[in-house]
């Protein structure tokens, strides 16, 4: 299981930004050996495991289902659909990745909703129905400090890693914010960096929440549109996703 932290790699940037040239020369040298040395790890075949497709759930914490400020119980009529997605991953012996709310008490975000998921509490957590899952293999989970969690900079480093990836699967909440962000800044990421993929969200996995003067399927219908101008493909449900991989040859 990753608890990631951005701020550490941000750090390690900005020293090798300060280095004079003789202390960039040493570090160069030290990087070298670092290179040599996984170079002799990927001719004994010594290499990390490479998948073909990742499954992302999104904001499936305690604080946005069960309980604080922002939890919206109706969330769990999600979880049988998802744990289907999950089950399929983990039979496919594929990548699951959870990404989830994960707040410094100071957050800026708070200037725009209530306090909520704040690292270290329960709110962060994932909900109970996943929490034996995220100590299996083959799983990741990804902590934002904002709504969008593509901008997650060991995220970025990962997807560069996965030379091999052909599909990604989205699920989680809500369709209109943090599914919808992380959605298209992945779909740009993955572009930036040279690599086709094919992108899924999974409409009857996903949701949002109504409130007074906000019209919940108008902004559902609303993010559908804005993914599918991203290249995202919306699939109703589980079942029409793994017609669509038969047809596109994307079976594992």
């Amino acid at each position: 299981m990753k608890h990631n932290n951005n701020s550490e790699y941000r750090e390690y940037l900005r020293q090798i930004r300060k280095m004079n040239p003789e202390q960039r020369k040493v570090f160069e040298e030290l990087l070298n050996d670092v290179r040599n040395i996984a170079d002799v790890a990927k001719e004994k075949n010594v290499t990390a495991k490479q998948f073909t497709k990742a499954l992302f759930i999104v904001d499936m914490n305690n604080g946005f289902v069960n309980f604080g400020a922002m939890a919206n119980p109706e969330y769990n009529k999600l979880v049988p659909e998802q744990l289907k997605l999950i089950e399929k991953f983990r039979r496919e012996e594929q990548l699951v990745n959870f990404i989830l709310e994960g707040h410094i008490e100071e957050a800026v975000e708070f200037l725009l909703y209530p306090s909520h998921c704040v690292l270290e509490t329960e709110e962060a957590e994932l909900i109970p129905q996943f929490k034996p899952e995220e100590d299996k293999e083959n799983t990741n989970i990804y902590y934002k400090n904002s709504i969008n969690g593509g901008l997650n900079l060991d995220l970025q480093i990962d997807l560069e890693d996965l030379k091999d990836l052909k599909e990604i699967v989205i699920a989680g909440v809500c369709t209109d914010l943090c599914v919808l962000d992380f959605a298209r800044t992945l779909a740009r990421f993955m572009d930036d960096i040279n690599h086709k993929v094919k992108i899924f969200l999974v409409a009857s996995a996903c949701d949002t929440f109504s409130a007074p003067g906000r019209d919940k399927e108008a902004e559902i219908a609303a993010a559908y549109h804005i993914m599918e101008a991203a290249g995202i493909e919306i699939v109703e449900n589980f079942e029409v996703l793994e017609e669509r991989e038969k047809e596109l040859k994307l079976v594992a």
